[in-house]
């Protein structure tokens, strides 16, 4: 009897309460760049988790854990699949302590639903990923997943107060607390979020909350040249302003919004989309302030944006994040306007067509590459972009990518100087591999 058969047998002798589908036409409902798994199980408590694990850990199984899928393309292709661990099932809100703007749930939850309990009592998680509505907790820790407001509030790691983990062996861990001010011992938490379940299938998070602002507005300010736009940016991030988020957007990428979603963005230029919230007079005065500040870099027209007009745009710019196919590049704000200068000639080179949305205001930049099919054009042209962002002191990531063309771009680039510690931790966490290798850097 294989390894395979014996999990599935003692699966359902001993918890037979967790749902475990093997037919074949589920299983490629499931699969992950091309692969499927042998076996999709369900658990439905933390404790059936922790079993499961344990099991694949026991038969020598690969195992990756799934929310609902939303960030299941990021990575590389698996080196094997034997099991796929749903979590969705474990999807509750354990407490909501408004009072000390903390709560406790399972990771299974999407972010929606947990935004939509939170705003009850007036508060909310700050975190706003492109794909907020179908991303559940532990798909958002797993791949610290954020989006534009992350230049007020920072990421997951910034937000998390303690987690719920379980190990490779299905033993429980604990890291952090549960209240703010938790201080004490390594921060493990950091090593979870962001590690793409490559250390534990996370499955309760504590978080810090925040209060819901009460109004929010969008200032939008064109420009000509990049230079012009970046001066902007960088004189906002520099004063006393307050904005919650400062996105960059190219003209391939307005008129892809203009396009596709309707939206009256300039096609021409560069456009500084700022987000500010707070009271209606606060915000009143900064956009005042910021026109003013705008004029002195040459800005030739502004905008304004409140309401389902302001609510729409920001949503259609995170969705625009999550092309086809998307290189993530990440630099410091000084050499933001060098490097897409230089964009600009790598995709004229290879006859390619870049539309570039960033967090500016942290140096963060999402350049769709089109077409993704020129499949030459493409790898040597990420090579370059790549060689451009380490000399810049940068790094390229390729975020979004078709299965097919996993094989013959690098996702991730070189390992670092660091990447010996990685080494390191998964041998300490997982040393029999039973998370599913090949998707993190270096093949972990």
């Amino acid at each position: 009897m294989s390894a395979f058969e014996l999990f599935t047998n003692e699966l359902q002798h001993r918890i037979p309460q967790t749902s475990i589908s093997i037919e074949a036409n589920i299983l490629h409902n499931y699969a992950v760049d091309g692969l499927s798994p042998q076996a999709v199980v369900t658990p439905t408590t933390i404790e059936e988790t922790a079993q499961v694990v344990a099991l694949a850990h026991h038969h020598h199984l690969s195992l990756l854990p799934r929310g609902n899928g939303a960030q299941m393309n990021l990575g590389g292709v698996p080196d094997q699949l034997d099991i796929l661990l749903l979590t969705n099932k474990l999807d509750q809100l354990l407490e909501h302590e408004a009072p000390d703007l903390t709560c406790h749930v399972e990771a299974g939850m999407t972010l929606a639903a947990l935004q939509t309990q939170l705003a009850t009592k007036g508060q909310w998680l700050a975190l706003d990923p492109p794909v907020a509505g179908q991303i559940t907790i532990g798909g958002l820790l797993a791949t610290n997943s954020s989006g534009p407001k992350r230049l007020r509030y920072g990421t997951a790691r910034d937000l998390v107060i303690g987690l719920r983990v379980v190990q490779a062996d299905g033993q429980i861990a604990r890291s952090g607390g549960r209240v703010v001010k938790n201080v004490a011992g390594y921060d493990l938490n950091k090593l979870y979020i962001g590690s793409l379940a490559t250390l534990g299938v996370i499955v309760e998070a504590n978080f810090k909350l925040h209060p819901l602002p009460s109004s929010e507005r969008t200032l939008l300010l064109t420009f000509v040249t990049i230079q012009d736009t970046m001066q902007t940016a960088m004189a906002i991030t520099g004063s006393l302003l307050q904005p919650t988020a400062l996105e960059l957007i190219d003209s391939e990428a307005a008129g892809a919004m203009a396009h596709l979603f309707g939206l009256n963005l300039p096609t021409s230029g560069y456009t500084l989309a700022i987000h500010f919230e707070g009271s209606p007079g606060s915000i009143e005065r900064q956009i005042d302030t910021t026109c003013l500040l705008a004029r002195q870099y040459n800005a030739v027209m502004s905008d304004d944006l409140e309401g389902d007009e302001h609510v729409s745009f920001w949503n259609v710019l995170k969705e625009h994040i999550q092309g086809r196919l998307t290189c993530k590049v990440s630099l410091r704000v000084s050499q933001v306007a060098t490097y897409l200068n230089r964009v600009t000639q790598i995709c004229r080179q290879y006859d390619l067509a870049p539309a570039v949305v960033g967090h500016v205001g942290n140096g963060i930049l999402y350049i769709q590459l089109r077409p993704s099919d020129a499949v030459q054009q493409v790898v040597a042209a990420i090579d370059d972009l790549r060689i451009h962002a380490l000399a810049a002191h940068g790094h390229l990531v390729v975020e979004h990518c078709p299965a097919e063309l996993k094989s013959s771009v690098s996702i991730w680039g070189e390992p670092g100087k660091n990447f010996y510690m990685m080494q390191r931790l998964k041998q300490q966490f997982d040393p029999q591999n039973t998370f599913v290798r090949g998707r993190f850097l270096g093949g972990l």
